[in-house]
């Protein structure tokens, strides 16, 4: 238990009552070593959000919760103007807030930081226990010195910033937005680099990665060529620079740079960088994947450990199906797979249920977390947004996608990340998760379909405070002409937020018979159909800020006979069996060999999964098949993506 834990659970005590309501518009309690503790004691943490379905669970469930039963009801914003009388009567309300936790600093810098980072900044605190009251450019000094080791009158030299930048990206701490705006107007910056520019490039991830990849191709071939580089680009032979290259080669940050030779005289640090030709290319690649090997998270991982593994499994995959030698080769990281998903397996037991604790202020942890994501982006004066649900792409399989897209639209940035889908990975329980913002049992009478996904779209961001006629959902989209209406419709008229559903993949995927090689394939000639391309050009071209993601992604899997069960199954998944009885899941858990359970507390208690072993399905024995459903990491962790304009240089 941290101090600032400590601290803020103190209160919450289950003998002292077992329904709280918390004001906590700086989201305190979603800090990462809080919300384990309450979770710890026995406290459920509930989101109040949609006032309709807050108060069906309050009637059902939490009024008269059984014996053990907690709940803190966690509200953004003052819980005595939002929540119902009668609920606030019967709880122990509570207030968390930066002035009341960090009060001499100037709170509006302090919230920048997210509270990811609150935990930091109380230990750096707690040492100075009568701290004078700061202005706002004392309390960014003391931030960006404090929290992230920058101190703006340092960079003196144009090199410097570039330096801090390589520094800030490998450390995974970015500076927020108001931060690095602050250090960039102090620091000194390379010839023609605004402040804007300079900002984001040391805030936002996307920004650098794409600086990076391009200047490395010119600086490269400079190289290869016995060439100066242009004076404008990274100086990437510094030390502090250098050092960090083949890191982001190796882990598929950065490409490679194609050259045409490889002078003798090239630095050992610059090899990994520069490929010749595909022996090369796959000399690179089973590099990577020996590191993946090595690098499977284990006991003790944290989510985040698996999200960027799964990005770097994806990179691997979609580089190696450029250099297969022919048809045949199989899978490159086959080899491992076995020990990647039951890895996997044992954190989801452990660590799935925790996912929905965490803060989604910076990115999501899980897909029902995207809308409140993209509702805090909203309030920090983000508009014109859209969320396109890609059902059933895979992350590897995003990787397409995003290539057209830079090659067609050199004027955007792609930020592709990663978070999980919902189990079973099915899309009336994940698709549904992420338009309605919340947990499947909080839609537990509809879960298994998608119709009610436009109400509850709307209804969310209704209660976020948009008018009805704000909020846009379509889905039946990828088809030739599919997207005239939303073009012509929602996105000429500005509406604030759409929300779109490309059906394409999925359906695919579903016809699918010849393995996921074939599928990248039918990917690709849909693609080249240009619906795609239309939907994505008229939302950057109208100003939207673009979400892309997925309800599940897909595996490649062997038959292993359907069950014979009568009706024991409410639904018969190629992944997942779905059953409304302990005791029936429990039989078919002893008849069906390597089937296992694993039962996530956000799914309503009548709804209980059985989920096939790896590499198999439901599906007549020894069939093959392109699927979804199950555990695999390529079916659970799915893209998350921003897609916006670049910055004017």
């Amino acid at each position: 238990m941290t101090a600032l834990s400590e601290h803020v659970t103190a209160p919450f005590q289950r003998e002292f009552a077992h329904l709280w309501v918390v004001s906590d518009p700086d989201e305190i309690l979603l800090a990462p070593t809080i919300a384990p503790i309450l979770a710890q004691r026995g406290f459920e943490l509930v989101s109040y959000r949609d006032p309709l379905a807050f108060r069906y669970r309050y009637e059902t469930e939490m009024r008269d919760a059984p014996e053990g039963g907690a709940y803190i009801v966690h509200v953004r914003g003052d819980a005595g103007t939002t929540v119902p009388w009668d609920v606030l009567n019967e709880a122990r309300v509570h207030s968390l807030s930066i002035p009341e936790l960090f009060g001499a600093m100037d709170a509006n810098a302090v919230r920048a930081v997210g509270s990811e980072r609150y935990d930091d900044l109380w230990q750096v605190t707690a040492s100075r226990p009568s701290m004078p009251a700061m202005s706002t450019v004392a309390t960014k000094d003391f931030l960006a010195a404090n929290l992230y080791r920058v101190v703006p009158d340092l960079l003196r030299r144009p090199t410097d910033l570039w330096e801090q930048a390589f520094d800030l990206f490998f450390r995974g701490s970015p500076l927020p937005h108001p931060i690095a705006w602050h250090v960039a107007e102090r620091a000194c910056r390379p010839d023609g680099m605004s402040v804007e520019v300079a900002a984001s490039i040391l805030s936002d991830r996307a920004t650098f990665i794409d600086r990076v990849q391009r200047d490395w191709n010119l600086f490269a071939r400079a190289s290869a060529h016995g060439e100066e580089p242009p004076a404008h680009v990274i100086p990437f032979a510094l030390p502090g620079i250098r050092v960090n290259l083949d890191s982001m080669v190796l882990d598929g940050i950065v490409a490679p740079a194609k050259v045409d030779l490889i002078p003798p005289s090239t630095p050992g640090w610059m090899l990994v960088g520069m490929v010749r030709d595909d022996e090369a290319a796959r000399a690179l690649a089973a590099q990577r994947i020996d590191l993946l090997r090595q690098d499977i998270p284990k006991d003790g991982a944290t989510h985040g450990d698996w999200l960027r593994f799964a990005e770097r499994h994806a990179e691997i995959v979609d580089a190696a199906r450029s250099l297969a030698a022919d048809a045949a080769d199989p899978d490159p990281v086959v080899g491992i797979a076995p020990a990647i998903d039951a890895a996997l397996f044992d954190w989801l037991e452990s660590g799935f249920d925790g996912l929905s604790f965490n803060s989604y202020a910076t990115a999501p942890s899980i897909v029902h977390q995207i809308a409140p994501h993209m509702a805090h982006r909203r309030r920090a004066g983000e508009r014109r947004q859209a969320l396109i649900v890609v059902d059933g792409i895979a992350l590897d399989q995003w990787l397409i996608l995003e290539r057209r897209l830079r090659a067609n639209r050199p004027d955007v940035l792609v930020d592709t990340r990663s978070c999980f889908a919902w189990l079973p990975t099915v899309t009336g329980v994940s698709r549904q998760a992420i338009f309605t913002g919340d947990q499947p049992r909080a839609f537990a009478k509809t879960i298994g379909s998608t119709s009610p996904e436009p109400a509850a779209w709307r209804r969310f961001w209704v209660n976020e405070g948009l008018a009805e006629n704000q909020v846009s959902y379509a889905k039946g989209l990828g088809h030739p002409g599919s997207c005239d209406g939303v073009i012509s419709g929602p996105i000429a008229s500005s509406v604030e937020v759409i929300g779109l559903v490309v059906d394409t993949v999925d359906e695919l995927l579903h016809g699918e018979l010849f393995g996921k090689q074939a599928l990248v394939g039918r990917i690709e000639h849909w693609l080249g159909l240009g619906e795609w391309d239309r939907l994505v050009s008229s939302l950057i071209d109208a100003g939207y800020r673009i979400y892309v993601t997925a309800d599940h992604g897909n595996v490649d899997v062997v038959g292993i006979g359907r069950p014979s069960e009568g009706s024991a199954a409410e639904e018969r998944g190629e992944r997942a069996r779905i059953y409304d009885s302990e005791a029936l899941r429990q039989k078919s858990l002893a008849t069906i060999v390597g089937s296992r359970i694993l039962q996530p507390g956000g799914l309503p208690d009548s709804y209980k999964p059985l989920f096939a072993p790896h590499g198999r399905a439901f599906i007549p024995d020894g069939r093959r098949a392109v699927v979804h459903g199950g555990t695999s990491l390529e079916e659970v962790i799915v893209p998350f993506v921003r897609i916006s304009r670049k910055e004017k240089t």
